[in-house]
């Protein structure tokens, strides 16, 4: 299902489970992810790190808010966000962009 962001519009989106890299099921509830830790690549251009300084706060279940603001969603078109943090398998989350 794709998900749908408005073009330069500052929201907080929900990225996980992040599950633990060993056994695949355990929740990771207690990762620190920082702003360089978040990687967006927008219309399939090189991954850089989100413009938001605030990384991501744990939510429950290995699930993380991660705020993007106004920089992170300027571009119209696909917007992957993937986090790889040391312990926890990888995660992305794919959206669309669209003119606000």
């Amino acid at each position: 299902m794709t998900q749908y962001l408005k073009q330069s519009t500052a929201q907080t989106i929900v990225l996980g489970p992040f599950v633990d890299a060993t056994d695949g099921v355990t929740a990771e509830t207690a990762l620190t992810i920082s702003q360089a830790d978040i990687r967006l690549s927008k219309n399939g251009a090189a991954f850089a790190q989100t413009n938001n300084a605030a990384g991501a706060t744990h939510m429950e279940n290995g699930y993380y808010s991660v705020p993007l603001d106004t920089t992170d969603s300027n571009t119209l078109g696909t917007l992957r966000v993937a986090v790889n943090e040391s312990g926890a398998a990888p995660v992305w989350r794919d959206f669309t962009v669209l003119s606000a």
